[in-house]
């Protein structure tokens, strides 16, 4: 079941950076910075025993300058803000046909499909989005720990059934029919979901029963963890940067990808965005 799952931020290493850190990583090369929009706000003046002292502003929230919202748009799409609107104005259905690059004979093919390989070709600039560090602690079935394990740039350190042999917990499924669309990986409910995960349930007991057989009669775990199933639950600790974390979210946030892995990767791209509002939207989504 969904609540299962869980993704938190790792009490013990909290976030770093910022989207102005971001702005003043891309900046350097030029050797500028720049600031806050608001950065009068970073401090209070309070009375204190009757004497004037100036404090630092626990609420503050910095806000981004327009020209450095401007600055992490190219970074993350390779374009300019003028640029992108031209583009979408020659792709667009309304765009494209009024000005010729589709017409009711079918128009310039050629020269839309040129476009969108422009589009699809333009690099983006990903090291100023590498500067900033997440570290979470996620729990999830292994299958879902197996399908994003895949994503380079994080370093995971996983909860260890070589060391550890109890608390034996399987994931519990709504099980979903098959898609008609086979890309979509599933459908909704299966009218049949509660009858076969009363059978799951049953051979998901006989492989616990086993597997502490197994290790009662010795047995050792690295080879006795083997006889469970994938439903089993998993824990870790996954580490990276915004960039890499950001990448992982546009690709597992897609309609394709398995509902339980969508839900890791929402949970995430939520944490992402607490702490960069304007560069995370960017890079996963493309819009502010």
């Amino acid at each position: 079941m969904s609540e299962q799952i869980i993704v938190q931020l790792n009490p013990d290493v909290p976030p770093t950076g910022s989207d102005l850190g971001v702005v003043n990583a891309a900046r350097k090369s030029f050797g500028r910075r720049s600031e806050w929009e608001n950065t009068k706000d970073k401090t209070v003046d309070v009375f204190i025993d009757g004497y004037e002292r100036v404090l630092t502003n626990t609420n503050f929230k910095g806000v981004l300058k327009d020209k450095d919202k401007r600055l992490l748009e190219f970074l993350a799409r390779g374009m300019t803000a003028g640029d992108f609107e031209e583009f979408l104005d020659r792709v667009s259905d309304e765009g494209a046909w009024n000005s010729g690059y589709i017409s009711n004979e079918g128009g310039n093919k050629e020269e839309l499909t040129k476009s969108l390989w422009e589009w699809r070709n333009t690099p983006t600039h990903d090291t100023p989005f590498n500067h900033s560090f997440f570290s979470f602690e996620i729990k999830a079935p292994i299958f879902v720990n197996r399908h994003l394990v895949k994503h380079e740039y994080q370093i995971m350190s996983e909860y260890s059934r070589r060391y550890i042999t109890d608390d034996v917990e399987f994931y519990q499924h709504k099980y979903r029919s098959k898609a008609v669309d086979v890309k979509q990986g599933s459908g909704g409910v299966h009218e049949n979901s509660c009858v076969w995960q009363i059978e799951v349930d049953a051979r998901n007991s006989d492989s616990i029963d086993t597997y502490n057989r197994m290790i009662t009669d010795g047995i050792a775990p690295e080879q006795a963890r083997g006889h469970l199933p994938q439903d089993l639950m998993t824990a870790w600790t996954w580490s990276g940067t915004l960039g890499a974390f950001a990448n992982m979210c546009k690709l597992r946030l897609s309609p394709d990808t398995q509902y339980e892995t969508r839900l890791v990767a929402q949970q995430v791209y939520e944490e992402l965005k607490k702490q960069f509002p304007v560069s995370a939207p960017l890079l996963v989504e493309g819009v502010l």
